[in-house]
């Protein structure tokens, strides 16, 4: 059986099970799928259609596929490839693909021309209606994974989504594991691949929340230095102050 590729990535170099690996003749998924039915805004379409070259599934596992217990949250995950036209990975894609196969958890693999994020550029642009295909050796991939956000104390309303996205790297550095006893731990597990770089999927949820916290202090100790820099009364500047050691120190115990 001739198994599914996107560029020269496949379940197989991904280094997920060949059971799971879905054939080359099934795995093409047209991009008219995803965005005429229902149809979309057209600013998306344009996404669909300007930064996405194809949409191929790669690998389906299951519990049964992988020979481990069920889990009570993930019924099964999706192992799609996107072979994208654009710099950045296509979140507003992956994010409606996500919404229409809800049902599923994903994991995206965003595929690139390494030539889009150096000095090649305007070099690429002017060569890219006489290329037809991209020599696999330019090629560069990203993980991404959607996950609904834990919801603060006190907080009501909808539930709400991010969706996180990994480094860049060469094709045959990606690598992914399954890890864990039950497929919930499959799917935490292979999310703290796509975000952290490692295995561990307990506690994720805690894990996410200090990464963003670090991330809105060290925005908010940016903008105090510049304030403090910037003021010229004396009284305002020891009022940014204290705000800035409040933060450094909350910084501190959060990486410490």
């Amino acid at each position: 059986m001739t198994i599914a590729h996107c560029g020269n990535i496949s379940a197989l170099t991904l280094g997920l099970p060949q059971t799971c690996a879905i054939p080359e003749a099934k795995s093409v998924l047209p991009k008219q799928m995803f965005y005429m039915k229902p149809p979309v805004s057209a600013r998306l379409k344009q996404r669909f259609v300007g930064d996405v070259e194809s949409i191929t599934m790669l690998a389906l596992l299951r519990p049964n596929t992988l020979g481990m217990a069920a889990g009570t949250k993930t019924r099964e995950i999706l192992v799609m490839g996107i072979e994208q036209n654009c710099k950045d990975a296509p979140v507003e894609v992956m994010e409606h693909i996500a919404k229409l196969r809800s049902a599923s958890k994903i994991l995206f693999v965003c595929v690139r021309d390494a030539s889009l994020t150096g000095a090649d550029d305007k070099a690429h642009a002017q060569n890219a209606d006489n290329e037809t295909q991209t020599d696999n050796a330019d090629l560069e991939c990203a993980f991404a994974v959607q996950r609904i956000l834990p919801v603060r104390a006190g907080h009501q309303g909808e539930a709400q989504t991010q969706t996180y996205v990994g480094k860049w790297q060469k094709p045959e550095k990606a690598h992914l594991e399954v890890a864990g006893t039950t497929f919930d731990e499959v799917w935490q597990s292979l999310c703290a691949q796509v975000i952290f770089g490692d295995t561990d999927g307990s506690n994720l949820d805690a894990r996410l929340a200090k990464q963003a916290a670090i991330a809105e202090l060290t925005a908010q100790i940016t903008k105090l230095e510049g304030d403090h820099a910037r003021a010229k009364d004396g009284s305002k500047r020891n009022e940014i102050y204290v705000k800035l050691h409040k933060a450094k120190k909350q910084l501190e115990e959060l990486q410490s």
